[in-house]
């Protein structure tokens, strides 16, 4: 690139480059060429013959100017087209001359600098030169226009040049103005918004898969959580069995060390029974709030069952400390010929109880029926096999001191006593059934008396309170269905209901003074009871307890515990203890149900009858009980399932 020389003014060229759009200063300025660039060898065909060289032409004001012959009108028409058009976009002229041959001066950049110097082109303008005889070309660029050097190079090099080689001279040109007008075009970003729009899709995509995989993880998540729980929940029920059993059985080993060792030695036995009773009935709390219907989050029913697992753990081995400590002593006791002809006289004496059972029982059967009878009506049956049983051990007692095997002696005493105290307790609930029975029919009349009363005061109120309306209505529903004669302890559950729905009413419409009054005198009643009531439901899961599950020990569990609530509130707060007592009632009587489904259902309720257990009656209680490590109820890995 070369800059340009001042030259003289030619005023009618300068008018005629206005007339074309393009006017030129008339003032010198300095100039710069874009550089003569020098087409490749491939250009220089052959050397230009002399006969047409040519000087600096006068352009006379036109653009095209081709003194070679190199055009056709319509190929000339085409460069001027695109001449005009890259004026129209970029308001840059360009010339374009044709000639055979660089002459005066040769050069084919000084006769570029030449050309515009005769011609006065000294801004806004770019020249091409094309030698076509010589195949050599030259491009000049004044230093004002609207296009890059780069630009302007950029065209030529590769617009330019390729059509130059083929000859192609309009083309050349044509191509020149075209890449000029292509350079100043807004770049395409075509490929970046699809680039963006494959970028966006990707991330969707990845964004779909990722949730769905998540969604999925969730759900496994979910699944393996219920699944780990339910099995924690399993593992909790049946080790609230094991140790009630396991507890059951250790009271009645106090009793049997108390006996043979004497109060002070069997003390630390008994407060390590007492202290596993309390806490297991925290244990069964836990359990209550599980199998309640208030809403639990899966965190809280896995801490409740592991503290439950936990507190049974425990008392299992506070337990099985004070077991293992007199297994020792009666191993190592002189006295086992003593306990074993001892126990042959109980076991022989013992059909004598089981006679008077028999005929109690017989006697009941034609006054009692439905729920009541139930309580005791396989007792005897029940009796007469653990009976054949501590028959069996006693007799496998006395032929171990036969033979000087204390160790079995101990063992086979051990298991024929127990099985001798659930006959005992088998036998005696069946004797006293038919006045606990009596009992339980004169308390439903009295309660029925009770409820007329109430149901008289809340009418006599005249109180506008919807509660206490329902439960009077309830109330009196109850009455005038009556209740079977023959079934008192159904009509004594039915009853409590009523009685205590409608004593929360009239509490509430009642003063405070008054409802104090009222509750102290009707606590006293709740509390018997409640009392007879845990004490039946007590006697029916302790004999039956190898087929008995969670649910009936754990009402039961509460029904003990609110009891204690109502002793100790009987004093302070005697309305909130009257509640307590009931509560207890109620919570008994569920035990009973719960049981009784265990074992079959009530007479008419479809399953099986209450006599043939044995076989979980004595696995729960004297083979799974504490044998001094001889299959305890805890062998053979932590909590089995319950039931």
């Amino acid at each position: 690139m070369r800059a340009v020389h001042d030259g003289a003014d030619t005023g009618d060229r300068a008018a005629r480059r206005r007339l074309r759009g393009g006017a030129a200063s008339v003032a010198a300025r300095a100039v710069g060429r874009v550089g003569a660039l020098l087409l490749a060898a491939g250009l220089v065909l052959a050397p230009a013959a002399a006969a047409h060289a040519t000087d600096p032409v006068d352009l006379g004001g036109a653009y095209v100017v081709d003194e070679a012959g190199a055009l056709s009108s319509g190929q000339r028409t085409q460069v001027e087209r695109a001449i005009q058009d890259l004026y129209d976009e970029t308001q840059t002229q360009l010339y374009v001359v044709y000639v055979p041959t660089f002459t005066n001066p040769s050069d084919h950049a000084a006769w570029g600098d030449a050309l515009r110097e005769r011609n006065q082109i000294d801004s806004d303008a770019i020249v091409l030169s094309v030698a076509v005889d010589d195949r050599i070309a030259d491009i000049q660029q004044t230093n004002e226009t609207a296009l890059s050097r780069s630009d302007v190079e950029s065209a030529y090099q590769q617009d330019a040049v390729p059509q130059l080689r083929d000859g192609d001279w309009a083309g050349a040109a044509v191509a020149l103005a075209n890449g000029l007008v292509a350079s100043q075009a807004p770049p395409d970003l075509t490929w970046l918004w699809v680039l963006l729009l494959v970028v966006v899709v990707g991330a969707v995509v990845a964004v779909l898969v990722i949730r769905t995989r998540n969604k999925r993880r969730t759900a496994e998540a979910e699944r393996a959580q219920q699944e780990s729980l339910a099995g924690l929940e399993r593992k909790a029920g049946g080790a609230l069995v094991t140790i009630d059993d396991e507890l059951r059985t250790a009271e009645q080993e106090v009793g049997f060390a108390t006996a043979q060792f004497g109060e002070d030695a069997a003390k630390p036995f008994a407060d390590a029974v007492a202290t596993a009773k309390r806490n297991v009935r925290q244990a069964f709390s836990f359990q209550q709030q599980l199998d309640d219907e208030v809403p639990d989050s899966p965190q809280q029913r896995a801490q409740w069952a592991n503290q439950i697992i936990a507190i049974c753990e425990q008392a299992h081995a506070s337990i099985d400390e004070q077991t293992e400590a007199f297994d020792r002593l009666r191993a190592l006791e002189d006295g086992v010929e003593d306990a074993a002809a001892g126990l042959a006289s109980a076991v022989a004496a013992a059909p004598v109880e089981l006679d008077a059972a028999r005929r109690a029982l017989e006697r009941v059967r034609g006054s009692y029926g439905g729920r009541t009878l139930a309580t005791v009506a396989g007792n005897v049956e029940q009796a007469e096999q653990v009976l054949g049983y501590a028959t069996e051990r006693s007799q496998a007692a006395t032929a171990a001191v036969a033979s000087g095997d204390k160790g079995e002696a101990v063992i086979a005493v051990r298991d024929a006593q127990h099985a001798l105290a659930q006959v005992q307790q088998l036998t005696a609930s069946a004797t006293g059934a038919e006045r606990a029975f009596a009992e339980a029919a004169a308390r439903a009349e009295a309660m029925r008396a009770d409820i007329e009363g109430d149901v008289a005061a809340a009418r006599a109120m005249r109180s506008g309170d919807p509660a206490l309306a329902a439960a009077v209505t309830r109330a009196d529903t109850v009455l005038r269905q009556g209740s079977d004669p023959r079934d008192p302890i159904a009509a004594v559950d039915a009853l409590t209901k009523a009685n205590t729905e409608i004593d929360a009413a009239l509490a509430a419409a009642r003063g405070a003074q008054e409802q104090q009054q009222r509750a102290q005198r009707a606590l006293d009643d709740a509390l018997r009871d409640a009392r007879a009531r845990i004490s039946q439901a007590r006697d029916f899961i302790s004999l039956r307890r190898g087929a008995v599950g969670t649910t009936a020990r754990t009402r039961l569990s509460e029904a003990e515990r609110a009891l204690d609530d109502a002793v100790d509130l009987a004093t302070s707060d005697p309305a909130r203890a009257l509640g307590a007592a009931r509560a207890a009632e109620q919570y008994a009587a569920a035990a009973m149900d719960a049981a009784n489904d265990d074992m079959g259902g009530w007479p008419g309720q479809g399953g099986g009858g209450n006599g043939a257990q044995l076989g979980g009656l004595v696995t729960g209680i004297v083979l799974g009980g504490l044998l001094g490590g001889r299959g305890g109820s805890f062998g053979g890995g932590s909590f089995g399932s319950g039931g």
